[in-house]
């Protein structure tokens, strides 16, 4: 069996969250659209294993909402001289105590300024890990026979970063179960919460650290792919983008890296962001399933099955309920400042308004 697990980034994620990516895959994996998939049924030879940590996060707004009033000097701040990230928490508190409470800056920014400001991002990563090596345990994954890939999404993208950073540098970790077959990481903010703010719980340089893909025993898993939408705010700023040294120095030139790069064109819905509007797309989800079946990934779709698939993409973004307008005003973030912290935050809240 394949054990996928599905990681979900900010926002408000409840259990059952991956439940629409679930089936976003199972939708398009199909014999009669990619006939390599032919000798793996779907349910026969997958199964999902979904990650939640968002409850911290809420658990933890509560508590800072009773000590709105001395956030500068609460315990849980990780740098109270940090004057960008402590006013955020503080806006963050302020609206989620404020009706109505549920804006963008509430369930998704607040996501952020609790794993940098505070003291959270030790709890998240202890929480995934367990929550992964429960999954992974004798008797329920049998490393000589059995996988496990991941598809992490935006914040989910830094937490297992730094998770498996450290669950492959220390025994037993994850060294027990084996590598990863496939990372998949959408709309990967690693690299941006590394160079926006120093980090917190540091995991290395995200290029130079644990977390690549190797053939040899070094890196956490086989193959690496990393998707990015052009008008994502999230992913293009600060894009990770790994140079030919990235990890071992041979991940690129062994074909081990597989980028996605997602044309401003390919909008079917107005979150960009969403990791669904990811796997919808054909080039992201038959990369995955090329990478998750047994093999080197040589079998893969034909020519004509992308051409075919991608033609029936295009026919959905003609679909979308996405005016000229919208996109004007999307594709004007990019055009925006984005090298301060305050400035990314800035642009994240506008792309949150456009959602409105």
């Amino acid at each position: 069996m394949h054990v996928i697990f599905l990681v979900h980034g900010m926002g408000s994620s409840t259990p059952g969250w991956s439940k629409s990516a679930r089936d976003i895959l199972r939708k398009h994996y199909k014999p009669e659209k990619y006939a390599f998939l032919a000798d793996f049924a779907f349910d026969a030879h997958f199964a999902f294993a979904e990650i939640n940590y968002n409850n911290i996060f809420d658990r933890y707004l509560v508590e800072a909402g009773k000590q709105a009033d001395k956030l500068g000097r609460w315990s849980k701040l990780v740098d109270p001289a940090n004057q960008v990230l402590n006013g955020l928490l503080g806006r963050v508190v302020a609206a989620a105590s404020t009706p109505p409470s549920k804006g963008f800056l509430v369930t998704h920014i607040a996501d952020v300024a609790f794993f940098m400001a505070t003291d959270l991002g030790e709890h998240v990563k202890s929480a995934v890990a367990s929550q992964i090596a429960a999954r992974l345990a004798k008797g329920k994954f049998d490393p000589a026979k059995d996988s496990w890939s991941v598809i992490a999404h935006s914040l989910g993208t830094r937490v297992m970063t730094e998770t498996l950073q450290v669950g492959f540098s220390a025994a037993p970790g994850f060294l027990s179960v084996g590598k990863a077959r496939v990372l998949l990481m959408a709309a990967n903010v690693s690299r941006l919460l590394q160079e926006i703010v120093p980090p917190v719980f540091n995991a290395g340089d995200v290029y130079r650290n644990l977390v690549y893909p190797s053939n040899g025993p070094l890196g956490v898993c086989r193959h690496f792919i990393n998707a990015t939408h052009r008008l994502d705010p999230f992913a293009f700023i600060k894009e990770f983008d790994p140079p030919a040294t990235f990890g071992d120095g041979n991940a690129l030139a062994d074909g081990l890296y597989h980028p996605v790069k997602l044309a401003t064109s390919d909008i079917t819905d107005k979150d960009v962001h969403a990791l669904e509007h990811y796997l919808e797309h054909p080039a992201v989800h038959s990369t995955l399933f090329r990478y998750l079946l047994p093999g080197t990934g040589r079998k893969q779709a034909t020519r004509q099955e992308m051409e075919q698939a991608m033609a029936e993409y295009h026919q959905a973004t003609l679909a979308a309920q996405v005016t000229n307008a919208w996109r004007a005003r999307l594709q004007a973030l990019k055009d925006e400042q984005f090298q301060k912290l305050e400035e990314v935050l800035g642009i994240w809240e506008k792309y949150g308004d456009l959602l409105a």
